[in-house]
């Protein structure tokens, strides 16, 4: 592969590097299809602007790299590790992400779609204004996002850590809660919801809807 960048060759279709190190390497407005990245080092690797589709990288280490105005569709990309990289305008449509570290990332204008992010840590990543569809958030670690004003349509939130999260004004009204209680309902304070959600929320705080 470095032998093909070095020729200036920009496209890759079919590659299987599976459990090789490609670290700092530069893939800036490449185009990958259907290539197997399965437990990569891919640490500071550069990636503005390039494009990955149906590719698996299960627990590839993306740790610090620069992946500003990347695209992902239709990946696997489960238990990778993204901590510290630049993700800003970043795009996930149709990918599984379960248990995927985001920890400490730059994401600002990072967008998913349809995608799977159970388990995965997103702690303090701006949502802000987003438009979030078909997310799955089922365990992940939510603390401290802002999704202030965003939208949340289809997306699943039971038993996701909410702790300082903020949700004013963020339109939760398709979005699946999961249960709430006392302990989880002032995490939504601001949020405009259903009046379905209103009656399960007024039960998790113990008051009988009659």
């Amino acid at each position: 592969m470095e032998n093909r960048l070095s020729k200036n060759e920009n496209e890759f279709k079919g590659f299987d590097i599976v459990g090789q190190d490609l670290s700092g390497l530069d893939f800036s407005e490449c185009s990958f299809e259907n290539c197997n990245f399965i437990e990569c080092g891919l640490k500071s690797i550069l990636c503005e602007g390039t494009r990955f589709k149906s590719c698996r990288a299960l627990s590839a280490d993306f740790s610090f790299g620069d992946f500003t105005e990347a695209r992902f569709v239709n990946c696997n990309l489960s238990l990778t590790n993204w901590r510290g990289s630049y993700v800003s305008g970043a795009r996930f449509e149709d990918c599984k992400l379960t248990g995927a570290n985001f920890d400490e990332t730059r994401s600002l204008g990072i967008r998913f779609s349809k995608s799977i992010l159970a388990n995965a840590f997103l702690r303090k990543m701006n949502f802000r204004k987003s438009e979030l569809e078909e997310i799955d958030f089922t365990g992940a670690d939510l603390a401290g996002c802002d999704f202030r004003d965003a939208v949340l349509d289809r997306c699943r939130m039971s038993d996701a850590h909410l702790s300082t999260s903020r949700f004013a004004g963020a339109d939760l009204r398709a979005a699946d809660l999961g249960e709430l209680s006392f302990s989880t309902v002032a995490n939504f304070k601001g949020a405009i919801i259903s009046k379905d959600q209103a009656t399960e929320l007024l039960k998790g705080l113990g008051l009988r809807v009659v």
